[in-house]
């Protein structure tokens, strides 16, 4: 279980540090040619490398941590399925070609999104996808609660709580002012429920 945890936590680790700004400028800059490739990369990278640490996660004892009954394993169920439909909804106000990194394959095409977009649910709370995705790994742990699955839920948990402060240090940077002013009006991660 150490080794799964250390795997979980270099899996982050290296997942920031390839995001950071620093790293990309100085790829650029080396290698002018793979500025296009980069997006692309980092996300086969990542999909690669998690597909490789589900497997082992999966290879572990998993012995249940509690009984399952059927309210945890319905909430579970709820939770697993609602921050998964939040998730999709949320993918839709991002530029797919540039989240994916396929965008920028096309010849003389940087897709880079210049304006900060406040619509959608992005109007109820900065942060959709990271809500949708904490709600899914509650649910996920819920109908699944082992030892294995308790230690990816963490470190996950942990990243994204640790990972959206970087990016909103990002985004203060990229967007500025702007970005200031919309952090004031729309909380990070929980809804509001009527518009400020």
């Amino acid at each position: 279980m150490l080794l799964l945890l250390l795997g979980w936590l270099a899996y982050y680790t290296l997942h920031s540090v390839l995001a950071a700004t620093s790293v990309k400028a100085a790829v650029a800059a080396r290698w002018p040619r793979v500025t296009h490739y980069y997006r692309l990369a980092y996300n086969v990278l990542a999909a690669v490398l998690l597909a490789g640490l589900l497997f082992y996660q999966q290879q572990r004892p998993s012995t249940a941590l509690w009984e399952q009954r059927s309210g945890l394993l319905i909430t579970g169920y709820a939770l697993l399925l609602g921050g998964t439909g939040l998730g999709l909804l949320a993918l839709r106000g991002y530029n797919l070609a540039e989240f994916g990194g396929w965008g920028y394959l096309r010849p003389g095409n940087l897709p880079v999104s210049t304006d900060l977009n406040t619509s959608g649910l992005n109007a109820r709370m900065r942060h959709p996808l990271y809500t949708g995705l904490l709600l899914a790994l509650a649910g996920y742990l819920l109908v699944a609660p082992t030892l294995p699955h308790l230690i990816s839920v963490a470190c996950s948990a942990l990243y994204v709580l640790v990972g959206v402060r970087l990016e909103e240090r990002k985004l203060r940077h990229h967007f500025g002012q702007a970005y200031t002013h919309y952090q004031t009006r729309v909380p990070m991660l929980l809804p509001r429920l009527r518009k400020h």
